[in-house]
């Protein structure tokens, strides 16, 4: 009788422990498929901010205060950009000894495509621009304005250096749209029908 009562508590007890085993890792492969989707969704969207060097660097060899912002949201493998920047150019990449000291305000909405996950590694975009601009010209030394419409098109690369931070080089095509001009006397100003850029980023999102 005794043997018996110990065979059946010893039975009863390795049930237990085989049990309680069961349920702990049905429980971690719960808690850990849990922890995938959370992450999956996470990365789906996100909210980010962005500088980009080279206006502030390009202003200040003209001794000139120069900036630029974005703030974009993103959406799976999109993101949708909203940019502010001004800045002034060189005289020298003017392009016209007539003309000096041309000053821009741009304002953008540009939507781009990701290759990979969770907003690193290539991407390409399409977007459109206003840029509103004031020169001198050197005939009377008045300051003169003028605007362009322009549709971009680019591409850059992201590198997550610590957690979101990262750094992002990139280049863009820009085509101005119209052809406004700036008359004075015999010497008339207008923007280049087609620009390119190359430029760093830096940035952060959530």
């Amino acid at each position: 009788m005794q043997k018996q009562f110990f065979i059946w508590a010893l039975t009863m007890a390795l049930a237990t422990t085989i049990s309680a085993q069961t349920n702990l890792i049905r429980d971690t492969s719960e808690n850990q498929i849990q922890y995938s989707q959370s992450l999956r969704v996470k990365n789906r969207q996100t909210v980010g901010v962005a500088i980009d060097l080279l206006p502030p660097i390009m202003s200040a060899t003209t001794g000139n205060f120069g900036y630029s912002a974005q703030l974009w949201y993103g959406y799976k493998k999109i993101r949708f950009r909203g940019v502010i920047a001004g800045f002034q150019m060189p005289d020298k990449l003017m392009g016209n000894d007539d003309f000096l000291n041309l000053k821009t305000r741009a304002t953008a909405l540009i939507i781009d495509y990701f290759k990979d996950d969770n907003f690193k590694g290539w991407w390409y975009g399409i977007g459109c621009e206003m840029w509103k601009n004031t020169i001198t010209s050197k005939l009377d030394n008045n300051n003169y304005n003028f605007n362009d419409y322009v549709i971009t098109a680019g591409g850059g690369y992201i590198v997550k250096v610590y957690k979101n931070f990262y750094v992002e080089p990139w280049g863009a095509v820009h085509c101005v749209l119209n052809n406004e001009k700036v008359n004075v006397g015999a010497t008339t100003y207008s923007s280049k029908k087609f620009q390119a850029e190359v430029s760093l980023k830096v940035g952060w999102h959530f």
